[in-house]
């Protein structure tokens, strides 16, 4: 009786895993959307592009790319589909790309809101701005890489590990355009023949550009932000000489122990931020200078070169009133009272506020050497 029991369950089993095979899709069958573009044309006109993988054996080229003029990105989906021989997956997008003509205007973001609102979308794909023109970038298809879509995104990936750009993916995008105590970043890359990552783009608090930073300088943002390090490397330049470019006094060096103290108070009607870095480094590289006669010397003159450059920094933040950093969430923690008053316009408050920065270096190892 067990035995009979036992068989008719496994059939029964058997018969709902064989029911699934009903509704298959197959691959071929399926546009999956890796890539997603959104631009401006000459016109002010907004072009959406879309980057698909192609599996069909008899194809010989593997991605195909569209546009199509839209107001928004759904009814860019209704144009594509009438272009597309497959149902539109959304859920495997890897990169959005973004003109930066287009996070020039105001009220651009809300461009997005299909984007959040499909539970079919992938909130986790990488958002890049492009500095110039979307299509290039699409249609550039390199024939050394893999599919375009994932090379662009082990780009991203790979910088962010190495600490060259940081990751933005659809949701810190969403969290920091609706944060009240910091404003976003986002990665920038160029194209010119080949695909850059190219530093950061900042926008302000009401998500719309404000300023680009290059790679040294989004190298700083992120050791203004704290960011858990692994592998920073740095290049600190003390001087240049135009007439004899190995003249050029440098030093090259891998960021280890970083640790970072913020005071923060209120005095005269402004904020007062005091905050001190301390930095362990492993020198890589040193030209025209030798850390092993002077280590003190060397470090003295790191200290202050780093101290004015974090400096520089965040005074271009300031005037430009943006707090990619967050120094507003220390303001909310520790002077809640008066961050309250001006929570709804924070980068005004933060552009007003007296910030002073300090760097001490702690040189650990200075390579081998040769001399």
């Amino acid at each position: 009786m067990k035995t009979k029991r036992y068989l008719l369950f496994s059939f029964c089993i058997s018969a709902l895993l064989l029911s699934g095979c009903n509704d298959k899709t197959n691959i071929e069958d399926i546009t999956m959307t890796l890539m997603l573009g959104i631009d401006l044309n000459e016109d002010n006109e907004m072009i959406i592009y879309s980057s698909n993988p192609v599996f069909d054996k008899e194809v010989s080229d593997k991605n195909e790319e569209y546009s199509v003029k839209a107001s928004s990105l759904r009814e860019g989906r209704g144009e594509l589909d009438s272009l597309l021989s497959g149902t539109i997956s959304k859920g495997k997008m890897q990169v959005l790309l973004i003109g930066k003509k287009v996070i020039q205007h105001e009220d651009w973001f809300e461009l997005l809101d299909s984007l959040y609102r499909d539970s079919f979308s992938s909130i986790n794909c990488k958002v890049i701005i492009v500095e110039e023109s979307v299509a290039d970038v699409i249609y550039s298809s390199p024939s050394d890489k893999i599919r375009l879509p994932l090379h662009i995104s082990k780009l991203v990936e790979t910088g962010d590990k190495r600490h060259i750009t940081r990751e933005t993916t659809l949701h810190n995008l969403q969290s920091d355009y609706y944060s009240k105590t910091k404003t976003g970043s986002v990665p920038r890359i160029t194209f010119n023949d080949t695909i850059n990552l190219s530093g950061f783009t900042l926008l302000d608090h009401n998500g719309i550009y404000a300023a680009d930073i290059n790679q040294y300088e989004g190298e700083l943002l992120q050791l203004l932000s704290n960011t858990k390090l692994e592998q920073l490397f740095l290049t600190t330049k003390f001087s240049t000489d135009d007439t004899n470019p190995f003249q050029t006094k440098l030093l090259s060096y891998n960021v280890g122990d970083l640790k970072r103290k913020v005071k923060v108070t209120y005095e005269n009607g402004q904020f007062v931020f005091k905050t001190d870095y301390s930095l362990a480094i492993y020198i890589k590289e040193a030209l025209n200078e030798n850390p092993y006669k002077d280590r003190e010397k060397m470090e003295k003159e790191l200290k202050e070169k780093l101290t004015a450059d974090f400096n520089k920094l965040v005074k271009s933040f300031q005037d430009n009133g943006i707090d990619p950093v967050g120094f507003g969430g220390y303001a909310r923690a520790f002077q809640y009272k008066h961050w309250k008053k001006v929570s709804d316009n924070w980068g005004d408050a933060f552009g007003k506020s007296n910030i002073t920065i300090d760097v001490s270096v702690r040189i650990k190892d200075e390579g081998l050497n040769m001399r």
